[in-house]
C-alpha cells in the first residue's frame, strides 16, 4: 500500500477538530461553524488522520488527550505526511512540560479547558489568515 501524503494545499476555510468528548466535540463544530470557518469534527486519531489526506484542513484545533493517542502525536502524524498547516492544542490538563511539548512538536497555540470560546474563534481566524 503506498503512503498517502497530506497536500501542502488546504481547503481555505476547512478546520479539522479532534475532540473525543462528545459534548465538548458538538460545541466545538456549532461554535466555529456558526463563525463562518468549514469545520469538520471526528472523536478519533485514526478518523482525523484519514480525514486530512482526503481534505487537507486549513487548521487543526485537537484535543491533548484522546481515547486512541493525543493530539502532539496528530500533529506530528500530519506533519509526517507533509502537512504544515497552524494548529491549536486545547486540555483540561495544562502544565508547563505539556506547554513545552505542545510548542516543540509545531502548536502555534495551547487553550486551556473550559474554552473561552471568541479567544479560540480569534486564533483560528488569525491563524487561517496566516497571522501569528
Amino acid at each position: 500500500m503506498a503512503q498517502e501524503t497530506i497536500s501542502d494545499r488546504p481547503d481555505a476555510h476547512r478546520v479539522l477538530i479532534v475532540e473525543d468528548d462528545p459534548g465538548a466535540r458538538r460545541s466545538l463544530l456549532l461554535l466555529l461553524t456558526g463563525r463562518g470557518f468549514d469545520a469538520v469534527a471526528f472523536p478519533s486519531y485514526d478518523q482525523a488522520l484519514a480525514d486530512a489526506a482526503r481534505h487537507p484542513p486549513a487548521c487543526l484545533v485537537a484535543d491533548y488527550r484522546l481515547a486512541d493517542r493525543d493530539g502532539i502525536a496528530l500533529l506530528q502524524a500530519l506533519r509526517a505526511h507533509g502537512w504544515t498547516g497552524p494548529a491549536i492544542l486545547i486540555s483540561a490538563y495544562s502544565s508547563r512540560d505539556l506547554s513545552e511539548r505542545a510548542g516543540a512538536a509545531g502548536f502555534a497555540a495551547i487553550f486551556d479547558k473550559p474554552l473561552r470560546e471568541h479567544a479560540l474563534v480569534d486564533a483560528v481566524g488569525r491563524l487561517i489568515a496566516g497571522g501569528a
